[in-house]
């Protein structure tokens, strides 16, 4: 092979063995992530069990990890590590029956939040955290899981206090305090970027808005 061959080639290699080091869907890597995610979910779980001041309403730092584990694995693992966490727990850190809407919450926080990390235009990792983490505070946190609460406890176990209370009067009662442990769970998100960086976990946004520079002003082929 000539050297100017050998240049040729070089970058490719290079390229390649970058690729390798993605976690992509299914692999053995992406598998082991998902587990310690997991765990990591649960003992997170376990402190907001430990930090519980009302029935309904609780210091949980597991929004973290979701965060977390949905820019790190994509959208499928950040569900699948949602899901496999609020089964597990329930299941380990029994409170009653499982609320299968509350499941559904969960796995849709993770989708969700990989979902606004990976097509958010912005290239900084902090803003994308911060987008993903409000998207998944508003529409899952503050909505979904609240009408998944309310209507467990009102036409499920159709408790007394809720037979006359509607979805709205119960997010203002119990559950608006939610977005102050969204906020803490945000914030501790943010500050771990730089941890997150160093552990390389987090994928180089420079590196991708290079490579798609070069493939905007690289030249059309004018023949063959």
């Amino acid at each position: 092979m000539s050297k100017a061959q050998q240049e040729i080639a070089t970058p490719d290699m290079r390229s390649a063995k970058v690729r390798s080091q993605k976690v992509s869907f299914g692999t053995t890597k992406w598998l082991t992530y998902t587990a310690v995610f997991t765990a990591l979910a649960l003992v997170m779980k376990f402190a907001g069990q430990a930090l519980t001041i009302t029935k309904d309403f609780k210091i949980t730092p597991i929004y973290v990890i979701w965060l977390i584990a949905a820019a790190v694995l994509g959208p499928v693992g950040g569900g699948v590590v949602g899901f496999l966490s609020d089964i597990l727990g329930a299941l380990i850190f029994p409170v009653g029956a499982i609320n299968p809407l509350l499941t559904l919450g969960c796995t849709m926080y993770g989708v969700l939040a990989g979902l606004c990390y990976k097509y958010f235009p912005v290239k900084n990792h902090y803003a994308k955290f911060l987008f993903s983490g409000i998207m998944c505070t508003v529409l899952v946190s503050l909505l979904f899981d609240s009408f998944a609460l309310w209507y467990w406890c009102k036409f499920y176990l159709k408790l007394a206090s809720y037979a006359d209370k509607t979805f709205f009067a119960y997010i203002g009662a119990s559950r608006i305090m939610q977005l102050a442990v969204s906020a803490v769970n945000i914030g501790i998100t943010l500050a771990m970027v730089p941890l997150l960086r160093q552990l390389k976990l987090l994928p180089d946004l420079k590196k991708k808005q290079k490579q798609q520079n070069i493939k905007e002003t690289a030249p059309c082929p004018t023949s063959l």
